[in-house]
C-alpha cells in the first residue's frame, strides 16, 4: 500500500518557474480524481517525474512541464495511464512569488490560503480577492 504523503525533490528545470530544481515538494498519494491543471508525480521508465496534467482522455492523461523548452513530457512519450500517477503535488515552500511584493509565498497550489512571508495572512497582497 502506498504512503498517503511523500516528499520529492525537483530534478531539472521542466517545471520552472513554478517549481525549481532542488526544491522539495509534498504529494498526496491517495487522490482519486486527477484534474486538468493538477501538478502530479508520475512513474515513467522507472523514474519519478513531476508534470502538469494538460488533458484527460479516459484512463490516460497528457502531461507537460511548465517550461516547454526543457521538458520531456507527453509531447515526447505520449499520454500515460492514470495508474502511473504516484500522487498530486500539494505543497511546495517558497515557490510562488507574491504578485504585489515579490516575496516568497508558502501555500497549497490553487488555494486561496497561501501565505505571503512578507504580508502574513493578507491574501490581497498575494493576488487573491
Amino acid at each position: 500500500m502506498k504512503s498517503p504523503i511523500s516528499r520529492f525533490t525537483v530534478s531539472g528545470n521542466s517545471m520552472y518557474p513554478t517549481l525549481k530544481e532542488g526544491q522539495d515538494v509534498l504529494s498526496i498519494n491517495w487522490f482519486v480524481n486527477p484534474k486538468v491543471g493538477d501538478i502530479i508525480v508520475l512513474k515513467y521508465l522507472g523514474r519519478e517525474l513531476i508534470k502538469r496534467i494538460e488533458k484527460i482522455e479516459g484512463e490516460h492523461v497528457f502531461v507537460v512541464g511548465d517550461n516547454h523548452d526543457e521538458s520531456t513530457d507527453s509531447r515526447h512519450f505520449g499520454s500515460i495511464n492514470i495508474d502511473n500517477i504516484v500522487g498530486k503535488v500539494v505543497y511546495g515552500p517558497n515557490d510562488i512569488p507574491c504578485t504585489n511584493c515579490d516575496s516568497p509565498v508558502i501555500g497549497i497550489y490553487g488555494r486561496k490560503d497561501a501565505i505571503c512571508q512578507n504580508c502574513g495572512f493578507k491574501l490581497s497582497c498575494c493576488g487573491e480577492p
